[in-house]
């Protein structure tokens, strides 16, 4: 898709998803729509040879017996998962901001239902809360058999160690991005900057960025120097993009991320979207010019990325014809998927 000479590699966190969880495609047919097609089938009748009653109050029937069997397995998946109070759980998940899969391990303290499903409130070894969706857990003991999930967690501690290790070795000298988190998971903080050395003083190695210090499993991002803050970055306003600013930080709130720009906090969609948009934007080619080199428009030219604006709460990019100067502005999300051509959501300025 675009000639890249990367200084940067985002090995933890390559996809983008999004901040809230997007539910998944029902291919069965729910009690709702069973319902509303009883009701197009009444309503389109021919009146001349009208439902017969039996098949009517069959079809009811058979509506009321999928409503149990299904308020049966919602009941049954929450006594399932009230079930696993002060029992030893394992299970893994996948962050909601970063997407990073992570390992989640300890006793269950309590159970909260979120859009009709349980949500197990663990708590760690250390006394950190965090939360997973019961449907998550794979492994499940009581105090008898707890010693069997710390044998798992640490086999996949052992699986991974090594490598950890030599991870934060080769972190040493370049920059990272992190994401904090506090005891309940839910991110409260970003860091960006040289890792210096790797502390050993505390219960677990960490990395230290100036007065922060982080984890390996917090890095989200890693290069060659500083990838966000300190970027020259455009703000679209009333259809033109205003002369913008130098991105000064970056403020995680819960679910949502700000760049702080002169002071002033504009919400973005995704830190990494951020990060790659920039990347590309100060690509060297190797004629000495900045700006990757993408195909764009059908039938595709060449075109170069030259700048980076924020959008009703997202991150665009902006392309220029290598042959006629002509701008294209789109949503990055929208860049990523140039190769099969689909432009719709670009503005082209001539």
């Amino acid at each position: 898709m675009a000639t890249v000479n990367s200084n940067y590699d985002i090995p933890f966190n390559t996809d983008p998803l999004p901040r809230r969880p997007v539910p998944e495609a029902d291919n069965g047919l729910g009690k709702d729509a069973f319902l509303n097609l009883l009701i197009t089938q009444l309503r389109h009748q021919d009146p001349l040879n009208p439902m017969d009653d039996r098949e009517f109050i069959a079809q009811l029937a058979q509506f009321s017996s999928l409503e149990q069997m299904q308020n049966l397995n919602t009941t049954f998946n929450r006594f399932q998962a009230f079930n696993m109070i002060g029992q030893h759980v394992m299970g893994f998940d996948r962050n909601p901001v970063t997407g990073q899969n992570r390992e989640v391990t300890g006793v269950v303290d309590s159970v909260r239902i979120q859009n009709g499903e349980p949500i197990l409130i663990v708590v760690d070894a250390q006394g950190r809360e965090t939360e997973i969706a019961a449907s998550r857990v794979q492994f499940v003991a009581d105090d008898s058999h707890s010693d069997m999930l710390r044998i798992l967690h640490m086999m996949n501690a052992n699986m991974q160690g090594s490598g950890m290790m030599n991870q934060m070795l080769g972190m040493v000298g370049r920059y990272v991005q992190a994401l904090t988190f506090n005891d309940r998971g839910v991110p409260t903080g970003f860091v960006e900057g040289r890792v210096e050395f790797i502390d050993f003083t505390g219960p677990f190695p960490t990395l230290a960025i100036g007065n922060e210090r982080v984890r390996s499993d917090e890095i989200i991002a890693i290069g060659d120097g500083m990838m966000i803050i300190g970027q020259q970055i455009g703000l679209f306003q009333d259809g033109n993009v205003t002369t913008g600013g130098i991105i000064q930080s970056l403020r995680v709130d819960g679910d949502y991320t700000y760049a702080v720009i002169g002071g002033v906090s504009h919400r973005i969609d995704f830190i990494n979207f951020l990060t790659e948009a920039f990347n590309l934007r100060n690509t060297i080619n190797p004629d000495g010019t900045t700006g990757a080199i993408v195909q764009h428009g059908t039938p595709p030219e060449d075109y170069r990325a030259v700048g980076v604006h924020i959008q009703n709460n997202s991150v665009w990019i902006t392309l220029q014809n290598m042959e006629s100067g002509e701008l294209a502005r789109m949503p990055y999300s929208a860049f990523m998927n140039l190769d099969t051509g689909d432009d719709d959501d670009a503005d082209d300025d001539n």
